[in-house]
């Protein structure tokens, strides 16, 4: 892959940390990945909780938005119950990405050998 660095608007340019590293990669690759990527996605939905909304078959990451003010709507209606929210954001989550642990879950999830395999080529020089 080939890597640019593209800035992100509004920011102070001197700070390496206002880039976003963007990988120009081959379409084989693009493809393949597309096609492993929307076979997963077919059976995600049975192995990950119902709470977890973003990326995934019929479930989108607004619906997070209607958690969080029924939540709130409930315990402004109920006082006397305490309540806490937390937001979290797994900052370069990516980089941090335990290769043998995915691999490991795909195993235990009961995907195929060739199927796991596959994966493991696409993200080899990924760890």
């Amino acid at each position: 892959a080939y890597i640019t660095l593209i800035p992100k608007e509004d920011t102070d340019l001197q700070q390496v940390k206002n880039y976003r590293p963007i990988s120009l990669l081959n379409s084989d690759y693009k493809i393949f990945a597309s096609i492993l990527a929307e076979r997963l996605k077919i059976y995600l939905n049975n192995f990950i909780h119902a709470d977890q909304n973003g990326f995934l078959l019929k479930r989108q990451i607004k619906d997070n938005m209607r958690i969080i003010l029924d939540t709130l709507e409930y315990y402004e209606a109920h006082p006397e119950k305490q309540m806490a929210l937390m937001f979290l954001d797994a900052q370069k989550a990516f980089d941090n990405v335990s290769w043998q642990f995915i691999l490991l879950q795909l195993v235990q999830m009961g995907f195929g050998k060739k199927f796991i395999q596959a994966i493991e080529i696409i993200y080899h020089k990924q760890t």
